[in-house]
């Protein structure tokens, strides 16, 4: 009798997962959306009994770990507690607009609002969120953020309710719950693979939008590279901010700028070349010959990486009185 009552939980158990998995075409008496605030004055909407709540996400999500939706109880309807469903759904088609009443989803949570007067619904948009419910706000299983919004419908749990509740409007309002850390994006002139990222001497490597995510403080900067001179910055992380660092970055290989008398033929290792222009060289010794008229002058220099050398070729002139 026992492994009977284990097999028919089991299919029970089986049929809600597939329930939950599998699409769920649903009409709706209209179709309010509401723009995500990341202000504390967010707009407000009314939304009634079998209607649905778009809740569009801002262009850019990154910060945006969940949304707080804050629902104005009416009266009546805190009066017959558990007899309204809020429902949030994944993987809605088509995408929501006011003038669809149709609609195809799954749903991924549902909850009685309470016999309050006031309820907020948060919805994560992330993994490792820090968003923890309590007994003022219900915090529902992680939404998809991929398509840009998640639909909320309000839907009656029970018959029999008077009309008072049929007729009932929640004022609805949305805003972003922002996560804690912010961000360093590093523009640099130079491929990302060329130099490597350190932020308070440890290497970091950007995500996928090129960004290295940080708690807020003052943060030291260094882009150490082996073919370009390494550079260091302070920069100031705020919470949900993104912190642009552009840079140019110079070359490791020597410069060397040579001055002298027009009509000075310069010779390095051999080779003519031209002076009065900067010159990037092999690193090692170098030989640098400067010919003027009849006069010769040879010079070694040793030329280093990541250093700049300027050579100046002076003709003197002697003066002897007698």
């Amino acid at each position: 009798m026992l492994a009977i009552r284990k097999t028919i939980f089991s299919i029970l158990v089986l049929l809600t997962l597939a329930a939950h998995a599998s699409a769920e075409v649903f009409r709706v008496r209209k179709t309010v959306c509401l723009d995500v605030s990341e202000a504390e004055n967010s707009e407000t909407k009314n939304c009634g009994i079998n209607d649905c709540l778009a809740i569009r996400f801002p262009a850019s999500s990154i910060f945006i770990q969940g949304v707080e939706v804050t629902v104005k109880i009416p009266q009546s309807v805190a009066n017959f507690r558990n007899t309204i469903l809020y429902s949030v759904y994944n993987n809605v088609s088509p995408v929501p607009s006011e003038k669809n009443i149709d609609y195809s989803g799954q749903e991924l949570y549902s909850a009685l609002y309470p016999g309050q007067l006031s309820w907020t619904i948060i919805i994560p948009l992330m993994r490792g969120n820090t968003i923890k419910a309590s007994p003022y706000a219900d915090k529902t299983l992680m939404a998809d953020k991929s398509r840009g919004f998640v639909l909320l419908r309000n839907q009656l749990a029970m018959k029999g309710v008077p009309q008072s509740v049929l007729q009932a409007e929640f004022e609805v309002s949305a805003k972003a719950v922002l996560t804690d850390y912010g961000a360093l994006k590093v523009n640099a002139s130079q491929e990302e693979g060329e130099y490597t990222v350190f932020i308070d001497e440890k290497a970091m490597t950007p995500n996928e939008s090129g960004l290295i995510l940080l708690k807020p403080g003052k943060r030291n900067v260094s882009i150490v590279s082996d073919k370009f001179r390494n550079e260091s910055r302070s920069v100031m992380i705020e919470k949900a901010r993104i912190a642009e660092l552009n840079l140019d970055l110079q070359s490791v290989a020597p410069s060397v700028r040579i001055r002298a008398p027009e009509g000075t033929q310069v010779f390095v290792d051999g080779e003519e070349t031209e002076a009065n222009v900067p010159l990037e060289l092999a690193t090692g010794e170098r030989i640098f010959k400067f010919v003027l008229g009849g006069y010769e002058v040879t010079k070694k220099v040793t030329i280093q990486n990541g250093k700049s050398y300027n050579i100046s070729v002076n003709v003197d002139a002697s003066v002897n009185e007698e």
